[in-house]
């Protein structure tokens, strides 16, 4: 496998798994775009390891197999094919191998993680699980030039809203798994236990819960919002429309008066499409 094709499977494997992220990606120059499906392919290798079969053993192996993967293209000696277009991504837009390798902490703590106490634990976990995606990402939107603090706290803010927004539409299909990521203590301050949840019948309750976690996740997009400003016009379109896709989505959980129970709230593909396209023409 050469540059290309290496560039070429990462986009598929984007394009395939992808979702809402793809329509985002879609929006980015060229060369920045296949950079970011390059971090995103990586990222989705390790998500398979974790969701996959095996003892979580076989998993924590998998997972430490891609960090020394990481350490290699990091340092421009990828081993094999499917890391050419990282090690590339990495050496010409400055991507910080730190924030992969803290990605794959979350990819770890999802093994063992089955509920939230506080919500400084919530923060922690959804940091290493979506805010440090973005950080990753964050050289390549900048077109290669370092980051500034600000900029690095406005992109956490937009990666904690998202995976606020995940958390809230998720809370159904996350308890098949028996996990639940609202934290106990916020649980226990509105009134709500874990048998309220798994009666999967609305209750003022649960309302008054998911409606402050709903709150939260839009203060959280806002404060994300902040980095739009500060990144070059070619790199602001992707996290418009990111904070674009997942503020629908929370619009949509409001307009459900918060039964998330009905179903995963997700938008149509022709919705994406029109967003994507308003994208191009606006100036975020």
């Amino acid at each position: 496998m050469d540059l290309a094709e290496a560039y070429r499977a990462c986009a598929r494997v984007t394009k395939r798994e992808a979702r809402n992220f793809y329509y985002a990606f879609l929006s980015l120059p060229t060369r920045q775009r296949r950079a970011v499906y390059a971090l995103y392919a990586f990222c989705r290798n390790a998500d398979d390891v974790v969701d996959g079969s095996g003892s979580d053993e076989t998993k924590r192996a998998g997972l430490a197999e891609l960090r020394e993967r990481l350490t290699k293209a990091a340092a421009g000696e990828p081993e094999d094919g499917r890391d050419l277009a990282l090690a590339d991504s990495i050496a010409t837009f400055g991507v910080d191998p730190n924030d992969l390798a803290d990605v794959l902490t979350g990819m770890e703590m999802d093994l063992t993680l089955r509920r939230i106490d506080t919500f400084d634990d919530l923060r922690t976990y959804c940091y290493h699980a979506a805010s440090a995606v973005g950080l990753a990402t964050l050289p390549i939107l900048n077109d290669g030039v370092p980051p500034t603090d600000a900029m690095r706290d406005a992109a956490v803010e937009l990666g904690l809203g998202m995976q606020f927004v995940n958390i809230l539409r998720d809370v159904a299909e996350d308890l098949e798994r028996d996990r639940i990521y609202l934290p106990r203590e916020e649980m226990a301050a509105f009134g709500v236990d874990e048998g309220m949840l798994r009666g999967r019948s609305m209750t003022d309750e649960l309302r008054s819960l998911f409606a402050s976690q709903a709150d939260r996740a839009a203060e959280s997009l806002a404060r994300g919002r902040r980095l739009l400003p500060l990144l070059p016009r070619g790199g602001r379109r992707c996290p418009w429309l990111l904070a674009a896709l997942y503020g629908r989505i929370l619009d949509r959980i409001r307009v459900a008066d918060y039964d998330v129970f009905r179903g995963c709230v997700a938008l149509p593909k022709h919705e994406k499409v029109v967003l994507l396209l308003s994208s191009l023409w606006r100036r975020p």
